[in-house]
């Protein structure tokens, strides 16, 4: 396989709004910056299929939204990331006229059913109406003389003891790997509903970012909350045992990933030298989001984790070649490429039929349990896969990242034995406040094995906890608890 290395003060994973703004932002501090993406320029990625409207939050109104984004996560939310993202949104929102982004006021009861407030609306192509966002931003990007490598995967963050050092990456085009040195490393890759077998999101959504994130020892929040477009009625339907299991996994599948990568107020990572945007990161919407704020946390975040970034270029040593982990990388492709195998897409459609059975709207103990126990079977296979084409070799390489994104899911939801937001276990139909007012904290230990940390959730801000439900805004209302 050939190969050649290129260097940069910040890299970018992630070609959609969220790693645009962040490169943006990053070359304004006057960084040298690349943004890799596996998917290309002409096809569509999350912000692209957006249903067109963002938050719009007035600067006297910031303390009311922060409320909202809280309750309605559930009190999840770690609430200095809400109230940075409330009160940054007041002002980044309207700025994206400055890149040439075009976007008007309109009336909206996206956020809560009953409720009628003002969104951004970006008026793009149909079918594609986040485009108004994505080809400005990406126009400034190139202005600014960001360096904007399409059709090019990341496999791998390369890590040294001071964190983050770069990336290796597949040019899914000549087929040869791309050694990056960075000094900053930003994931903006989106979620992880492609894991399932049922979405609605663009091909390639396979939680690439959680999984480098997660091999290079950052820490991972609130994973077991994944967004599920079941109607209310048949949500009701399916907790009061109206509405069949089967029934239910006949519905329209998965949307957002509410967890992600753990960050700071900085969108830094644990792990040196990385940040984190957009639905690669988490902990600022709990167990649940408002409608419209993903298009507002992809804008704020960006932002953040670009200048966050920036700043700690500016101030990092040379980075480390990290030689032996892209020799690593470079021979582990190679293999795929080489050895007769099985194909990927049938472990991939096995590891989406688990998630979608198992871990998907309809969640027990021991569906969980058993859907843990046959992802991590599935790693002998993941071993025998074999490719014979770049395309085949990015298939190779998003199996591995959807079963370890799927262990990481079905582990989490298994832990968390109550219903709250978009996370349903029928053998715990009820928030359970006085034990589950905690989050999640998933990391890779030395020797590849999976834990768990239960974080008390700190209530900086709010700290009166409200009613507790099951269900979101986003699916027209909630399944109010019995008790």
């Amino acid at each position: 396989m050939e190969r050649r290395h290129v260097d940069t003060d910040v890299l970018v994973v992630g070609n959609g709004g969220a790693g645009l703004r962040a490169a943006v932002e990053a070359a304004e501090h006057g960084c040298r910056v690349i943004l890799a993406s596996k998917i290309g320029a002409d096809r569509p990625n999350s912000t692209a299929v957006i249903a067109g409207w963002g938050a719009h939050v007035p600067t006297d109104q910031v303390e009311d939204y922060f409320r909202m984004v809280v309750e309605e996560g559930n009190y999840l939310s770690d609430q200095e990331l809400a109230w940075q993202y409330a009160a940054e949104a007041a002002d980044r929102m309207p700025e994206l006229r400055r890149y040439g982004v075009e976007m008007r006021l309109d009336a909206s009861t996206l956020e809560r059913p009953g409720t009628t407030r003002q969104l951004w609306f970006f008026p793009g192509p149909r079918g594609r109406l986040g485009d108004a966002i994505r080809e400005p931003l990406r126009a400034a990007a190139a202005d600014k003389e960001v360096v904007i490598l399409d059709n090019t995967f990341v496999t791998r963050l390369l890590t040294s003891d001071a964190g983050v050092a770069g990336a290796t990456a597949l040019d899914l085009g000549a087929g040869g790997l791309i050694a990056i040195s960075a000094r900053a490393v930003i994931v903006a890759t989106g979620g992880a509903s492609g894991i399932y077998a049922r979405q609605n999101n663009p091909a390639g959504t396979t939680g690439d970012g959680y999984a480098l994130a997660y091999r290079a020892g950052a820490e991972l929040i609130d994973m077991e909350f994944d967004t599920f477009m079941m109607s209310q009625e048949e949500l009701n339907s399916l907790f009061s045992g109206v509405l069949s299991e089967d029934e239910a996994l006949s519905t329209y599948g998965a949307h957002y990933s509410c967890g992600g990568i753990k960050v700071d107020e900085r969108r830094r990572s644990s792990t040196g030298g990385l940040y984190a945007a957009g639905e690669a990161a988490g902990g600022t919407f709990g167990s649940a989001r408002l409608g419209g704020s993903a298009v507002g946390d992809i804008i704020v975040s960006g932002f953040l984790a670009g200048r966050g970034a920036a700043e700690a270029a500016a101030k990092a040593p040379e980075p480390d070649p990290c030689e032996d982990q892209v020799v690593d990388e470079e021979e582990k492709l190679s293999s795929i490429l080489s050895r007769e195998g099985v194909a990927a897409k049938g472990v991939t459609a096995q590891i989406r039929d688990i998630m979608w059975r198992k871990v998907g709207p309809v969640r027990r103990r021991e569906t969980l349990a058993t859907a843990v126990a046959e992802l991590e079977r599935l790693r002998g296979k993941i071993a025998d896969i074999s490719a014979g084409s770049p395309r085949e070799l990015r298939e190779a390489v998003e199996a591995e990242i959807m079963l370890d994104v799927g262990l990481v899911i079905a582990t989490a939801a298994l832990e968390r034995d109550e219903s709250r937001g978009n996370h349903w276990r029928l053998d715990h139909p009820e928030p359970d406040n006085e034990k589950w007012l905690r989050n999640l904290v998933v990391k890779r230990q030395s020797d590849g094995s999976l834990s768990i940390r239960v974080e008390k959730v700190a209530l900086t801000r709010l700290a009166d906890v409200g009613p507790c439900r099951i269900g979101s805004a986003w699916t027209g209302g909630y399944v109010e608890p019995r008790s």
